[in-house]
């Protein structure tokens, strides 16, 4: 192995750790749903013993979970269209390269003009070869991004949340609920 790597050898560890980075957020929106579940859990088990504030923190972790989960997909989604575009741009730039050598085959077969044909697709090859150099750089320059978007905040509504702890909607009176969730329902109806 040389000192200096080929730019395939640059291209597959480009891709290596792509799918690297796109497999850890994916774990970490595996785990992040798994937290939003223990949230629920504890938002229940607080409300069924008439706990307000322990209420309030599992409904505030639940916000914060589910914002981190949804920051976590926006992520990964740009990158996996980020990394499609990349890939769709150097099959193109790889069609075109082999379209130049056929054509320039058929300039040395016969005694067509096939110069012209052959000078509009160096052109063409090297603007695609151009956009695949900037997806690279932006690729390369995603994780500042990310840190910058990352910064950004996601909200998550106070209904999200009841939705998410009480199903259907946000609880009600009279909808299938024990009396402390009744209770509990009632005074969140006043205290609005």
């Amino acid at each position: 192995m040389g000192l200096f790597k080929t730019k395939e050898e640059k291209e597959q560890e480009r891709r290596m750790l792509v799918k690297q980075s796109m497999k850890e957020l994916e774990k970490r929106i595996r785990k992040l749903k798994e937290q939003e579940a223990v949230y629920i859990r504890a938002a229940k088990t607080a409300q069924a013993e008439n706990l307000p504030k322990q209420i309030q923190l599992a409904k505030d972790a639940l916000k914060m979970t589910i914002a981190e989960r949804k920051r976590t997909m926006e992520m990964l989604l740009n990158a996996q269209i980020i990394s499609q575009m990349r890939d769709m741009s150097a099959m193109t730039g790889e069609f075109l390269k082999a379209v130049h050598n056929i054509s320039k085959s058929i300039a040395g077969s016969t005694s067509q003009d096939v110069n012209k044909i052959s000078a509009e697709l160096k052109i063409a090859m090297n603007k695609v070869e151009n956009q695949t150099e900037n997806l690279a750089d932006m690729l390369e320059n995603a994780q500042d991004d990310v840190d910058d978007y990352s910064e950004g905040v996601t909200t998550v509504s106070d209904d999200e949340i009841d939705q998410l702890i009480y199903g259907n909607g946000t609880a009600t009176v009279g909808a299938g609920l024990s009396l402390d969730d009744e209770l509990v329902a009632l005074q969140r109806e006043l205290n609005k």
